[in-house]
C-alpha cells in the first residue's frame, strides 16, 4: 500500500458504534444521524445559560464535520472531517464535558477509516486542540486526562470496528471464491458431458454405418449372384431397420447420459435381434448405474459389429450374467464360414482400445482374445 492509499478511506468503513454494525448503508446513515442529533442536543444543553458566538461557531463546525462523515459524497474528505471534528471536540471539552463525545467519535472514525499510523495522527489532534485551548485560557491541564482517555476509547472501538469490517470482507471474498469454484466445476461438468455425448454419438454413427456397409456389401453380392427379388427386398428391409435402429440408439445414448433407466437386458435384446443372434441372461436381473450400463452395451455392440465384419456367417452367442458384485457381458463367435474380403473394407467404432477404455472408466476390466474355434470378448463391471 502506498502513502496516499493509507490516507484514503473506504465507504464500507463509515460508521462507528451501533451504526457501524449495520450493513445497509441507508439504515446506517439514519442511525448515524440520530446519534449526531442526540450528541448535538447534549452539547447545546451544556451551553444553556452560557451563549456566545465562539461556542456557537465551535458547535456548528463540529456538527458540519460529523455530517461530512455521514455523507458518502464527501468520503474523500472524511479524514479531514474527522480531524476537524476532533479538534472542535477538544476545544469544546475545555468548557464542557460534552465535547468529549466528539473527541471519541473522531478518534473512532479515524481508526476505522485509516491505517493505525495516520489514524493516530488524526486522533492526536483532539487532545492537542484541547491542550492548546486550555493553555490559552489558563485552565491547563483541566480535563486533559479525560480528553486523552476519550481519544483512546475511541481508537480502541475503531480498531474493533475495523476488525469486524476486515472479517466481513474476508468472508465475502471467500464466498465469492467458493462461488467461482462452483461455477468452474459446473462448467467442467458441462464440458465433460458434451465430450461424452459427442463420443456416444460417434460410436452410434460408426456402428450404424459400419453395419449398414456390411449389409449393403452382402446385398450387392446377392444381386450379382442373381438372387430373387424377394430375398433382395428382405435385405433392403433389413438395411432400413439398421438405419432406424441407429436413430433409436442415438436417442438411447442421450437418455443414458441423462441417467434415464433403460434396462440393459432390453437394450441387448434389441441389439441381438439386429444381428440375428440370441441373448442368454443368467442370474437375477437388477438395476445398474447408467455408466456401467452404457459401457457394457457398447462392448456388446462393438463385439457384434466386429464379428459381422471379420467373421461373416459365424455362430455368435451373447450372454449377460448378473453375478454377485458384478455384471458380465460376453460375446463369442466361431470362425468365419465365408470368405468375403469386401466385408473388411469398413471400420466401426474405437475397436478393442475403445472398449477397454470404456470398461476401465467404469471401474471394470475387459478380456478379449482368440478361443479354440473363434474369438471372445468379455467385460466385467462391479455393480
Amino acid at each position: 500500500m502506498n502513502f496516499k492509499d493509507r490516507w484514503r478511506p473506504a465507504p464500507d468503513h463509515l460508521g462507528v458504534g451501533v451504526s457501524g454494525l449495520i450493513p445497509n448503508s441507508q439504515a446506517r446513515a439514519a442511525v448515524f444521524l440520530a446519534g449526531l442529533g442526540v450528541s448535538v442536543w447534549f452539547t447545546v444543553e451544556g451551553f444553556t445559560g452560557r451563549p456566545g458566538v465562539t461556542a456557537l461557531a465551535e458547535l456548528t463546525l463540529a456538527g458540519v464535520a460529523w455530517l461530512m462523515l455521514a455523507t458518502e459524497r464527501t468520503v474523500t474528505l472524511a479524514p479531514a472531517a474527522a480531524a476537524v471534528m476532533g479538534a472542535a471536540g477538544g476545544i469544546l471539552a475545555v468548557r464542557d464535558q460534552y465535547g468529549l463525545i466528539f473527541v471519541a467519535v473522531a478518534a473512532a472514525s479515524a481508526t476505522v477509516m485509516l491505517d493505525l499510523f495516520p489514524a493516530t495522527i488524526v486522533s492526536v489532534v483532539s487532545p492537542a486542540a484541547f491542550a492548546t485551548t486550555a493553555a490559552v485560557q489558563g485552565v491547563l491541564p483541566g480535563r486533559l486526562d479525560e480528553a486523552v482517555a476519550a481519544c483512546l476509547v475511541g481508537m480502541v472501538s475503531g480498531v474493533y470496528r475495523r476488525a469486524v469490517v476486515l472479517r466481513a470482507k474476508q468472508a465475502t471474498l471467500l464466498a465469492t471464491a467458493r462461488q467461482r469454484s462452483e461455477v468452474a466445476s459446473q462448467q467442467a461438468e458441462l464440458a465433460t458431458e458434451r465430450i461424452r455425448l459427442g463420443r456416444e454419438l460417434h460410436d452410434v454413427l460408426a456402428h450404424t454405418l459400419g453395419a449398414l456397409s456390411i449389409q449393403l456389401t452382402a446385398l450387392e453380392t446377392l444381386a450379382r449372384n442373381g438372387t430373387g427379388p424377394e430375398e433382395l427386398l428382405a435385405q433392403v428391409e433389413r438395411s432400413r431397420q439398421l438405419v432406424s435402429a441407429g436413430l433409436d440408439e442415438a436417442r438411447q445414448a442421450v437418455r443414458a447420459l441423462r441417467e434415464d433407466t433403460v434396462p440393459l437386458a432390453e437394450q441387448l435384446e434389441k441389439l441381438c435381434v439386429l444381428h440375428d443372434t440370441e441373448l442368454e441372461v443368467f442370474g437375477a436381473v437388477r438395476p445398474i448405474t447408467a455408466e456401467a450400463r452404457l459401457a457394457l452395451y457398447r462392448v456388446a455392440q462393438e463385439a457384434l459389429t466386429n464379428a459381422a465384419r471379420h467373421a461373416p456367417g459365424s455362430d455368435v452367442t451373447v450372454w449377460l450374467a448378473f453375478e454377485p458384485g458384478e455384471v458380465v457381458v460376453s460375446v463369442r463367435n466361431s470362425r468365419s464360414r465365408l470368405a468375403t474380403p469386401a466385408l473388411l473394407a469398413r471400420g466401426g467404432g474405437y475397436g478393442l482400445s475403445g472398449m477397454r477404455e470404456r470398461v476401465l472408466q467404469a471401474g471394470g476390466q475387459l478380456q478379449a482374445g482368440p478361443t479354440e474355434d473363434g474369438w471372445q470378448v468379455t467385460a466385467r463391471i462391479p455393480a
